[in-house]
């Protein structure tokens, strides 16, 4: 079997192809469905591909490298547990919105989230036939204790539910023993709960906190560091060049950025020439209009030779208001 029939999913999903033989699947109607439902569709995914040949190799490869040895159950579920773990396998990540990967995608691509995770789990232990159960884990909005659903029980009300987890027995067909399974943390053994635990191991679990977020500052650079140097010309980005340039010596000398990124050194000569032509032609101006600077000591002629325009502007200004 080599591919998952989406089309047999109790929901609305969408196969999305990213390379040969890795799917991704989209549920746009994944917060519409309760949380049995929910979990009906990962126990749907797990058991289809549980029974992929593919699977059954890897996990025996696992068993056999972890030394479990046959019927040897719960040595084997640790072994699995482990491998899932590690983040070399699977390294766990959050993700912005509901995305189901085919466990097949999430061993090839490397990371997943939590119920990612637990695809690939609980389909290694479908592959060996070994009985398992979805759990998921929260806190009650009341209490603020923190609550555990496994599947198949009355779903407690007035929890937020924000992690998903498993339980796999001891051997096929009849369990004696129960062990809880938590593939996103690192280490911890094979029955360890995520109710036992606290916010060290999982954030997402912490209560909620009164006190309001605050922005921190950043700590001062080390004493006596410099900012690295800039990449040669051919390396860096047009954007940058121009950008650094039209705040040095204005938008001119950027435009002696050709799109290519190679500088233009007689359009920046010329630009920076009539830049400065232009300041120093305007200072002069306003310092001879105001008889400062150079003209300072001269006689006020410029005041004459601007009277008749001042004296245009007041007549102007008096007729406009009816004035004399």
């Amino acid at each position: 079997m080599s591919r998952l029939p989406v089309h047999q999913l109790k929901t609305n999903a969408k196969e999305i192809k990213l390379e040969e033989g890795q799917k991704v699947y989209h549920l746009p109607d994944w917060n519409r469905l309760s949380h049995p439902e929910r979990l009906a569709v990962l126990r749907q995914i797990a058991m289809m591909r549980g029974r992929d040949p593919r699977i059954a190799k890897l996990v025996v490869s696992i068993l056999k490298k972890a030394k479990a040895r046959p019927r040897q159950y719960k040595d084997q579920a640790a072994a699995l547990l482990k491998w899932v773990q590690s983040p070399k396998n699977i390294y766990y990540v959050n993700e912005p919105g509901e995305r189901l990967g085919d466990p097949i995608y999430t061993i090839q691509a490397g990371h997943g989230d939590c119920d990612d995770q637990i695809l690939v789990l609980t389909c290694f232990f479908e592959s060996i036939n070994l009985p398992w159960r979805l759990v998921l884990s929260g806190r009650d909005s009341r209490t603020g204790n923190k609550v555990r659903y496994i599947e198949g029980a009355p779903v407690p009300s007035n929890v937020t539910w924000t992690h998903i987890y498993a339980m796999v027995g001891d051997k096929p067909f009849n369990p004696d023993h129960w062990y809880f399974c938590e593939p996103t943390v690192e280490g911890v053994p094979l029955g360890w709960d995520v109710i036992d635990g606290d916010h060290r191991y999982l954030p997402e679990m912490a209560r909620k906190g009164k006190s309001k977020p605050m922005i921190v500052g950043a700590p001062p650079a080390p004493l006596g560091h410099r900012p690295p140097g800039l990449p040669a010309v051919p390396n860096r980005s047009p954007a940058y060049l121009s950008g650094a340039l039209s705040a040095s010596v204005g938008s001119a000398v950027a435009g002696a950025v050709e799109d290519t990124g190679v500088l233009d050194w007689k359009k920046i000569a010329t630009a920076v020439v009539t830049g400065v032509a232009v300041s120093v032609t305007t200072q002069l101006i306003l310092d001879w209009v105001r008889g400062q600077g150079m003209w300072k000591d001269q006689s006020p002629g410029h005041l004459k030779v601007l009277a008749p325009f001042a004296r245009v502007a007041k007549e102007s200004r008096l007729s406009a208001f009816g004035g004399k």
